[in-house]
């Protein structure tokens, strides 16, 4: 990881010499730029309130500078795009968005028209990188902003971070603005945006927002999140606790899922199976659990979960109705795009096979 973060800061010293280079015989100048690493935004009473948290020139080509040697600058406008031109123009500068890491969300955003503008925006101008983060957060902005002063890195740095050193996850389960950009055009996905919260002055996610067919579906916790992630193939590895005795560790995770389509001639009423198969290996933390008791234990917990999100967002967190149209053509048929009748009539069934290595 340091060879790593050395790597990166000397690209981005290299980058910062090239721009003052090029920028010494015309355009904007590197000191009057802005350069921030975390945007946050809010929509209340139709006006954009945002806040920016800029580096200093002097930190520029070092993104993993202290928190100390940011500066937070406030805007607001009733468009996304006048908001982020007044703030240029009142402060004499140029945002350059190329180092941004994180955008934060204010609770409430997405189900804002602004939302969708924001993004028709951005794709117009193009001036976010794609991989900038996506959060939401249910902190104020006041509090999320002071952070810089209590974390040891920038705010937006400290989020990078985070991805970079998770260890369940894989790389593509974190939200980013291109995915939320492909999703607006396509509609054909579920999302789960983490929300921040600030406790003991750090950032923690505290839950996730599902964003399936590009509707906001509410809210999912953690470990609803994480059957998600292994359902959707992103998952390295995964803890299982099966009591307070027994803890198993996952990995080696695959999932295959067939359709089934009943009905009921008496009701004349049709349901959809989803035959759901997981695989994976076991490695005993804890106690002595047998595979049978493994199996058991992640089926129900599977089942309960999917279940349950379905009765109280509406959603399905096994993402099943985007692989219709390959894998049950004669479902997708008989559905189409009619997904929310698809989710009321859909059933799951569950088997998990797991080998317990010694």
């Amino acid at each position: 990881m340091r060879n790593k973060q050395s790597v990166k800061a000397a690209g981005m010293i290299c980058l910062s010499v090239l721009v003052l280079f090029l920028n010494g015989c015309g355009g904007t100048e590197l000191e009057n730029k802005a350069f921030p690493l975390a945007v946050l935004i809010d929509w209340q009473e139709g006006q954009h309130k945002i806040c920016y948290l800029a580096q200093q020139l002097s930190e520029v080509a070092n993104e993993r500078a202290d928190g100390g040697n940011m500066t937070a600058a406030n805007a607001s406008g009733s468009t996304y795009y006048e908001t982020h031109q007044s703030f240029e123009k009142n402060n004499r500068c140029q945002l350059d968005m190329t180092h941004t890491k994180a955008i934060i969300f204010h609770r409430g955003f997405l189900e804002s028209s602004a939302f969708r503008t924001f993004l028709d925006t951005v794709r117009s101008e193009n001036t976010y990188a794609r991989n900038t983060l996506v959060y939401l957060s249910d902190s104020s902005m006041e509090e999320m902003a002071k952070l810089n002063d209590s974390l040891e890195v920038p705010l937006g740095s400290y989020l990078e971070q985070m991805t970079e050193n998770e260890q369940e996850v894989n790389e593509q389960a974190f939200v980013t603005l291109g995915a939320l950009l492909n999703e607006q055009a396509n509609a054909s996905r579920t999302l789960l945006i983490p929300v921040l919260e600030v406790k003991r002055d750090m950032p923690v996610i505290n839950s996730y927002e599902i964003l399936q067919k590009f509707e906001s579906k509410g809210r999912t916790d953690v470990k609803e999140a994480q059957i998600y992630y292994l359902l959707a193939g992103q998952m390295k590895q995964m803890d299982l606790f099966l009591d307070k005795e027994e803890q198993v560790k996952l990995h080696g995770i695959t999932c295959k899922r067939v359709f089934l389509l009943n009905q009921d001639k008496t009701t004349n009423k049709n349901t959809v199976t989803e035959r759901i198969t997981v695989s994976a290996e076991a490695r005993r933390i804890t106690g002595k659990a047998s595979a049978d008791r493994i199996e058991r234990t992640l089926e129900n917990k599977i089942e309960e979960i999917c279940r349950t999100c379905i009765e109280k967002n509406d959603a399905d967190l096994t993402d099943s109705s985007r692989r219709l149209a390959l894998y049950a053509p004669e479902v997708y048929q008989m559905y189409g795009k009619r997904a929310d009748e698809y989710r009321k009539n859909l059933v799951y069934e569950v088997r998990v096979h797991v080998r317990v290595l010694s």
